[in-house]
């Protein structure tokens, strides 16, 4: 029997990673993060909206990049679309995209790493790392438009690699088709992408891995791709000419739009600018935060502030012992990656956890093979790998239970969630009342409090907006036998003579 665990051992820690993986994603979900962002909420409008009638909210067909708050990529709000035709306009429908892309990038990491370095030890550590992460937890269990960006540039580079390790010219191609999405993922990737691209082809023409016929197809297929989105971002970055139309596909144009105060290149004192960039995504790296409370708990970072030093060694250790070709390759094509990541950053302004989001992965990459690479030289095998199991052991608990505690309460007070009102539609399902009167003078269109009504309503209940602030003062006064008000308490004051509930900024009240 031992033997026979001995010979699978393999098979089985790999099972036991992946549920363990998969299994806290879908702990609580989709209300593991028990409020709705306004960013996943305006993505969602616009999901419903294409899903049925092939229009966003403005009524543009198929778009190829959304308004939202001055730009939104659009790759996010057609997974989610399909999947609101399927299972209905609901919170699980809105949040399951972003579940599925993270829960496959688990099986695509550990390929990745496996074959990097012809090992299923070493594709066994990354796949625990990414499973643990606090970073990759978070994101997957709530839907912001940008983060599509580092799982699909992971199965690009994968393909790629792949492509090369076997020789196989057709996976070059694929892998452009995958590098193309990565454009219509994120707009900071229309720095990244094209820089990976043009700078790894230069290495691998010069080290005779591709020849230039192979280059030239690959050009066309990720050119013809990706025009569209080029064109997109074109004429709004220099805020001339219309939206395009072609074959019911909209490239849009809008007035308003306001990405420029996000890019170094279209900012005023560039050279300050560039020195506040690189301290700000150093910080960011580093220790592993940012200035929103809701990317990450500061005190676990965002893959915790011990994979920092694995990082470092494995950058040290493969570059001084890899000599063979393969090693070489990847290296290089890693380093790239790692390089035009941190060069992204810097092109950046306001850097954070998000906009940064293409350097967790290869940071978790380099960590996974400096714990293999020092597991081979260390004389104390046994020891080296009890304490690091043991120290992320215990990391990962603490992070687990300060996720589905403390975590709720920060998410909660963050202005950009929807503050109480979801948990607070989800506890009037339990009241014995007919008529839901709730405030809608929310500021903005995600903000309205009809919209989260719209994905988490009691069908039992009939529910009417209060859309002034006369309307929810008169209700307060007058309050009948079988109706609820919501509303928020920031805005109104509490009138006490009736039943009341808090969820967050958000009061329930009723006779």
């Amino acid at each position: 029997m031992k033997d026979k665990i001995k010979r699978h051992y393999v098979t089985i820690i790999f099972i036991i990673l992946i549920l363990l993986g998969i299994g806290i994603r879908i702990y609580n979900f989709p209300e593991g993060i028990p409020e709705v962002n306004v960013d996943e909420m305006i993505t969602a409008k616009n999901a419903k909206s294409i899903s049925e009638t092939g229009k966003d909210i403005l009524g543009q067909s198929f778009p190829v990049y959304l308004k939202g708050w001055g730009g939104q990529s659009v790759v996010l709000a057609y997974f989610m679309a399909i999947i609101i035709k399927i299972l209905g306009y609901n919170l699980l429908a809105i949040r399951l995209p972003m579940l599925i892309i993270s829960c496959i990038s688990l099986f695509i990491f550990y390929d990745l790493i496996k074959k990097i370095t012809k090992s299923k030890n070493a594709g066994l550590i990354g796949l625990a790392l990414v499973a643990i992460s606090p970073w990759h937890i978070i994101q997957s269990m709530w839907s912001l438009d940008c983060n599509m960006f580092p799982h699909f540039l992971l199965i690009s580079v994968d393909i790629l690699y792949t492509a090369i390790i076997k020789n196989k010219k057709y996976l070059i191609y694929i892998s452009m088709i995958f590098f193309a999405i990565t454009l219509y993922c994120y707009g900071i990737a229309i720095y990244f992408t094209p820089l990976f691209l043009i700078i790894t082809a230069i290495y691998l023409l010069k080290k005779k891995i591709i020849n230039v016929k192979d280059l030239l197809i690959s050009i066309a297929i990720f050119i013809i791709l990706t025009l569209p989105i080029i064109i997109t971002f074109a004429i709004n970055g220099l805020h001339k000419g219309n939206s395009i139309i072609i074959f019911n596909i909209t490239l849009p144009y809008y007035e308003d739009f306001n990405r420029q105060s996000d890019m170094l290149l279209l900012s005023n004192n560039k050279l300050l600018r560039i020195l506040i960039n690189f301290i700000t995504t150093i910080e960011t790296i580093l220790f592993q935060r940012d200035y929103l409370n809701w990317n990450t708990p500061k005190l676990f970072g965002t893959i915790y502030h011990i994979t920092i030093v694995f990082t470092i060694l494995g950058i040290v250790l493969r570059i001084k012992n890899k000599k063979e070709k393969d090693d070489k390759i990847a290296n290089n094509i890693l380093i790239i990656w790692l390089l035009i990541s941190f060069f992204t950053g810097i092109l950046i302004n306001n850097t954070s956890i998000h906009r940064i989001n293409s350097i967790w992965y290869i940071l978790l990459i380099w960590a996974s093979l400096g714990i293999y690479e020092s597991f081979n030289i260390t004389k104390m095998k046994k020891l080296f790998i009890s304490i690091t199991v043991a120290a992320y052991t215990v990391l990962f608990i603490s992070f687990s239970i300060y996720f589905n505690t403390n975590y709720k309460n920060v998410i909660a007070n963050e202005d950009t969630f929807s503050r109480g009102l979801y948990q607070s539609l989800s506890y009037i399902k339990n009241i014995d009342k007919m008529f839901v009167y709730y405030d809608n003078s929310g500021i903005d269109i995600a903000r309205k409090e009809s919209n989260f009504i719209e994905i988490n309503k009691d069908e039992n209940k009939v529910y009417f907006p209060l859309n002034t602030k006369e309307d929810v003062e008169n209700k307060l006064k007058n309050i009948n036998d079988n109706e609820i008000i919501i509303y928020n308490c920031n805005r109104y004051k509490c009138n006490s003579i009736y039943n009341k509930e808090k969820y967050g900024n958000y009061i329930i009240m009723y006779k």
